[in-house]
C-alpha cells in the first residue's frame, strides 16, 4: 500500500466509520451522538492506519501523495466556489428537499425516525438509509454550523475523494503517474454524472456513497493483491458504508467480491473467514435497518427525473477509450477486476431497467442512475486505453503528460464555465423560516418567493410540515402568481415567508413586518393571530 493509498483510505474509513457508529449508538438507543461517533472513528481509523504503516507491504513514497493532494484541492476548490460563501446545496429538485427534511429531523429529535407513523409526514425519508445524513448533521455539529450548511461541504469532499480513488487504482493496474492522472481528468467529460449530481440534481446522499463505493472498489483491488484479515476487514467497513449511505450500488461490488473469493489459491476455510468478515458486518446492519421497512425497496421499480444516458450526457470519447482499455485490461489479473465491477454494473442497469419497465415506469429511474457508478470503471479503463495506444516504450510517459496535459486543456474550462446553478435555497429564507416555526406559525404561512421548488423546501425542510395532507398538494401545486393574489385581496393566511426583492409594493402597503433577515422576511397580516392555524 502507498502512502497516498493510505491518506485516501485513512480519511475515507474515518467517515464511514463516523456514520456507522453513529447508526448504532443511535440503535442502541442513546440518539445521535457526535463526540462519541467522532472520537470511536478516529480510534478505529488511527489503529488501522497504525497497522498498515506496520505492514511488511507498506511501500510508502510522496509523489503519488503530492498528486493526490494536488487533485483533492483542485476538485475541492473548483466545486466550493460554486456555491461560495453560503456553502447551502446549490442544486434542484424535490430530493434536496427531501435530503434536507431528514436532516432537519435529526437535529429536531437527536435521534433517527424510529415512529413507523411518521410515514405519512416524511414519505420515504422516514425509511431512508441515514448515513449521509449523519454526516452532515455531525459535521455541522462539530464546525458549529447546521446540516443546512455541512451537506454540501461534505459532499465536495466526498467528490474530491472519489476522484483521488480513481488516481490510485490506476496506479494499481500499473499505471504510470501521467496516465493515472488522465483517468481523473476524463471525469470532467461527463461532468454532469461526476459533480452535476450534486451540484445541479442534489442527489447528495448518492454522491456520498458513491465515494464509499469506489473506496470498496479500490479495497478489493488491495484485498486481491494481498489477501488478509486487515485488507478485508477494510472491505467490510466500505461495504457498510456504501448501504447505510445509499444501497443501490451494492449488487456490483458484493457481486465482484463473490467473485474473487473463487480464486485458486484459497483454501476453503480462508474463503469462509473472509466472506464471514464481509458480509456479516453488512447483513447485520441491513436487517436491523430494513427490519421493519421492506416495503422502501419497491423504489427500485419507480420513475423519476434522471439525466438519461445518451452521447450528450456522457459523450462519445471516454465510452470509446474505455472499450478499448476494457480489451487491452482483460488479459491482467490486476486490471480484470475493474473490468468486471463495469460488467457487472451494466448487468444491474439492465435488470433495473427490465423491472421497471414491467410495472409501467416511464423512466427507469434506478437503472439510468447505475451510469453515475459506471463513470469510474469507464474512466479508469479509458486511462488503460490512452497507455495501451501510447505504447511501452521510453517515451511513453512523456507522451502521457502530453496527453494528461492535453485532456486538462479540453476539459477543465468547459466544466468551470458552466452557468452556476440558481440555488433554491437561501440562508436569509431559512433564518426567516426557523424564526416563524420557533413561534408555533409553521401551518399559518404562505410563501412569497420566486420558484415552486422554494416554496417546497420551506414548507417541508425548514418549518417541518408533514407531507400527506391537503396543504401540501397545495404546495405542489405552487405558483408565485397565484401564490401573491390572496395577500393583495387580503385573504391569505396569517403569515407568509417572502423575498422581499419580489414582494410587489401593493402587498407592503398592506402587512406588518414581523421579523426580517436580510433580503427574507416574514410578513404578516394586521389582524393576524396563531390561534387557529390550520
Amino acid at each position: 500500500m502507498s502512502l497516498a493509498e493510505l491518506a485516501a483510505a485513512g480519511v475515507t474509513a474515518f467517515l464511514a466509520l463516523v456514520a456507522i457508529v453513529a447508526y448504532l449508538v443511535d440503535a442502541a438507543g442513546y440518539g445521535v451522538m457526535p463526540s462519541v461517533a467522532l472520537g470511536v472513528a478516529a480510534v478505529l481509523s488511527g489503529a488501522a492506519a497504525l497497522s498498515c504503516l506496520r505492514s511488511r507491504y507498506f511501500v510508502g513514497g510522496t509523489s503519488d501523495l503530492i498528486v493526490c493532494l494536488g487533485i483533492l484541492v483542485f476538485v475541492t476548490a473548483a466545486l466550493l466556489r460554486v456555491s461560495w460563501p453560503s456553502l447551502v446545496p446549490p442544486g434542484r429538485g424535490p430530493d434536496l428537499a427531501h435530503h434536507l427534511l431528514l436532516v432537519d429531523y435529526i437535529e429536531q429529535n437527536h435521534h433517527l425516525v424510529h415512529d413507523r407513523a411518521l410515514d405519512g409526514a416524511m414519505g420515504e425519508m422516514a425509511h431512508y438509509t441515514p448515513g449521509a445524513h449523519l454526516l452532515a448533521v455531525i459535521a455541522g455539529a462539530s464546525l458549529g454550523a447546521d446540516g443546512l450548511h455541512a451537506f454540501f461541504p461534505i459532499a465536495v469532499l466526498a467528490a474530491a475523494l472519489t476522484a483521488a480513488f480513481v488516481f490510485v487504482i490506476g496506479r494499481r493496474h500499473g499505471l504510470p503517474v501521467p496516465y493515472a492522472l488522465s483517468g481523473v481528468v476524463l471525469l470532467l467529460l461527463p461532468v454532469q454524472y461526476f459533480t452535476g449530481a450534486f451540484t445541479h440534481d442534489s442527489f447528495l446522499a448518492q454522491a456520498i456513497s458513491t465515494l464509499f463505493a469506489v473506496a470498496m472498489w479500490w479495497a478489493l483491488v488491495n484485498w486481491d493483491d494481498r489477501p488478509g484479515l486487515l485488507n478485508a476487514s477494510i472491505v467490510a467497513v466500505f461495504l457498510v458504508a456504501v448501504f447505510l449511505s445509499w444501497p443501490i450500488w451494492l449488487g456490483p461490488l458484493l457481486l465482484v467480491f463473490l467473485a474473487l473469493l473463487l480464486r485458486a489459491d484459497l483454501s476453503q476455510r480462508e474463503r469462509q473467514v473472509y466472506l464471514a468478515i464481509v458480509l456479516v458486518p453488512f447483513l447485520a446492519i441491513a436487517v436491523l435497518h430494513s427490519w421493519d421497512r421492506w416495503g422502501w425497496m419497491v423504489i427500485v421499480r419507480t420513475s423519476g427525473a434522471v439525466l438519461h444516458p445518451s452521447l450528450d450526457s456522457l459523450g462519445w470519447l471516454l465510452p470509446l477509450l474505455a472499450a478499448i482499455g476494457a480489451l487491452a485490461a482483460l488479459p491482467e489479473p490486476r486490471t480484470r477486476i475493474s473490468v468486471a465491477l463495469l460488467v457487472v454494473t451494466g448487468l444491474q442497469m439492465l435488470t433495473l431497467f427490465v423491472l421497471a419497465k414491467a410495472q409501467g415506469a416511464h423512466t427507469p429511474y434506478m437503472a439510468f442512475k447505475m451510469v453515475y457508478l459506471a463513470i469510474y470503471p469507464m474512466a479508469v479503463l479509458a486511462a488503460i486505453g490512452i497507455a495501451r495506444i501510447a505504447g511501452a516504450s521510453r517515451a511513453s510517459e512523456s507522451v502521457g503528460w502530453l496527453v494528461a496535459a492535453a485532456l486538462l486543456v479540453a476539459t477543465v474550462q468547459p466544466a468551470l464555465n458552466g452557468p452556476r446553478p440558481v440555488a433554491i435555497v437561501s440562508d436569509d429564507l431559512s433564518a426567516a423560516g426557523k424564526w416563524l416555526r420557533a413561534r408555533g406559525g409553521a401551518a399559518c404561512a404562505d410563501y412569497l418567493v420566486a420558484d415552486a421548488e422554494t416554496a417546497y423546501w420551506l414548507h417541508l425542510a425548514v418549518l417541518g410540515n408533514p407531507r400527506a395532507t391537503e396543504r401540501m398538494q397545495e404546495v405542489d401545486r405552487y405558483d408565485p402568481r397565484t401564490a401573491a393574489g390572496p395577500w393583495i385581496t387580503a385573504e391569505g393566511r396569517d403569515y407568509a415567508i417572502a423575498d422581499l426583492r419580489l414582494l410587489p409594493a401593493e402587498i407592503r402597503s398592506r402587512v406588518d413586518l414581523a421579523a426580517q433577515f436580510g433580503s427574507a422576511a416574514v410578513i404578516k397580516r394586521r389582524d393576524a393571530t396563531m390561534e387557529g392555524c390550520d
